[in-house]
């Protein structure tokens, strides 16, 4: 297994030490889908009008993998 590491970005940034042992590249891409959702279900309301989150996936050596980017934006409802 490799250890992968999710960072993430919202206001403020957190580095993932300790990271996750998974089987299989496509586990640790599920993995970051995952943790998008887990982000937004935890802060809906921060995540509207903030900066675009990111989670950005490293190997061990800290090589970026993949990274997620976020941005959610609102927009006026048109007028009837």
């Amino acid at each position: 297994m490799q250890r992968y590491f999710f960072h993430t970005q919202t206001d403020t940034r957190f580095t993932d030490q300790e990271g996750m042992a998974l089987e299989t590249p496509a586990d640790a891409r599920n993995q970051a889908i995952e943790t998008c959702g887990q982000m937004m279900k935890d802060s809906p309301e921060g995540f509207w009008g903030s900066r675009p989150w990111t989670v950005t996936v490293t190997n061990f050596s800290g090589l970026v993998l993949w990274e997620i980017s976020m941005d959610g934006a609102t927009c006026a409802p048109a007028l009837a």
